[in-house]
């Protein structure tokens, strides 16, 4: 096996393990927010156990081998990651408040498409691919459509659970459909940083995205309730701080260093499908067949965001802005 396939085959599993981690931690959320845990305060405290977890390791690494603490390059995709990543917590966690796991994860893997058009708008050298390929903008539009059409399903679906309130699930299936839009940058921003900053170190990175996003959040949090907190629902917050941020952002970036931009968002769409599942089965929810459209239909706009950038070369690594 070569190098390169080796690249490739490290970002296939980091990235599948950081999907496997994605797609069970909206469960937790919504049981630790219907136990009375206040959203933002669940989403600011991973994002600090996740970076102060980091810290410690990188230190412990530094100390071992001798070497100073290693830098961050603070470019301007490095505040692009950490403002949208600040963003999409606040609205990902408010949004758990009042619509289920399910339509959750199943909004945010509408991300795809959103990178897409937002690539093709802001990202000017690319747009001459309206003028190398004249139907591209068509084809454009109508994955953009069908993924908005799942929107609807799931927007109208009437979830059968002992906490949701379905006027109140419409709430927040539109705080997570706007979240969705924030992890679009998320994801369009640790491409590009990674792909312009090959020699800032992932751990370190990782560790201050999380670390500056997590202060972006503390106005928004109750820090008065803290102490409320039991001993339980801590374990369960080390566990997300832990394994649903630290190490799956681990993953995530490693993988972003190795794979392009949509083969990432197409693997996180597997964890839409696990976590359905997950909840189906831990908090007793039915899958409607209003459900059953909704995803299909954005994960297949998903897909097909991927097969047009195969095509078209929209945003790879060989033809990254500014390399």
């Amino acid at each position: 096996m070569n190098i390169e396939k080796k690249k490739i085959l490290i970002g296939y599993l980091c990235a599948i393990g950081a999907v496997i981690f994605w797609g069970f931690h909206p469960v937790l959320i919504r049981i630790l927010i219907n136990q009375g845990l206040n959203p933002y305060m669940i989403g600011s405290l991973r994002l600090f156990i996740g970076s102060l977890i980091l810290a410690i390791v990188l230190a412990f690494l530094s100390l071992i081998k001798k070497k100073p603490y290693p830098k961050v390059a603070y470019s301007k995709f490095f505040w692009i990651i950490a403002v949208s990543l600040a963003a999409n917590f606040l609205l990902f966690h408010k949004g758990l408040e009042y619509t289920t796991a399910s339509d959750a994860i199943l909004l945010e893997a509408f991300s795809p498409v959103i990178v897409l058009v937002i690539v093709m708008i802001f990202f000017q050298q690319k747009i001459k691919h309206f003028l190398y390929y004249p139907g591209l903008l068509q084809k454009i539009l109508f994955v953009v459509m069908i993924g908005l059409a799942g929107s609807a399903f799931l927007l109208m679906n009437n979830a059968k659970d002992q906490v949701i309130i379905y006027e109140q699930k419409f709430i927040g299936d539109i705080i997570e459909f706007i979240a969705m839009f924030a992890w679009a940058l998320v994801m369009i921003g640790m491409h590009e940083y990674h792909q312009r900053e090959k020699e800032t170190d992932i751990l370190a990175a990782t560790a201050q995205f999380l670390f500056v996003a997590a202060v972006i959040m503390i106005p928004f949090v109750p820090w008065g309730e803290i102490t409320a907190i039991s001993t339980q629902q801590w374990m369960w917050l080390l566990v997300l701080g832990t394994f649903s941020t630290c190490l799956t952002y681990i993953l995530w970036h490693t993988a972003s260093r190795y794979l392009d931009i949509f083969p990432l968002v197409v693997l996180f769409n597997f964890a839409s499908i696990f976590n359905v599942i997950t909840e189906s089965v831990v908090l007793n929810t039915q899958i409607s067949w209003k459900l059953f459209i909704g995803g299909a239909l954005i994960l297949y706009a998903s897909m097909r965001a991927k097969l047009l950038n195969d095509k078209y070369k929209i945003l790879t690594k060989e033809e990254s802005p500014g390399e």
